[in-house]
């Protein structure tokens, strides 16, 4: 992983946590689910089936 890949992904995150921190509901909902799915394509284990 190099730092361009680290950037996309600290952008990504901020993102996602300002819509947790400040959203409604279902904006909250939504930023857990596509955190998941972004932590899930980086877990080794997860990414094969995935």
């Amino acid at each position: 992983m190099n730092t361009e890949d680290l950037k996309k992904l600290a952008i990504a995150g901020a993102i996602l946590f300002a819509a947790y921190k400040f959203g409604p509901s279902y904006a909250k909902a939504g930023a857990l689910a596509v955190a998941a799915g972004v932590i899930a394509k980086r877990v080794p284990y997860v990414k094969d089936v995935l």
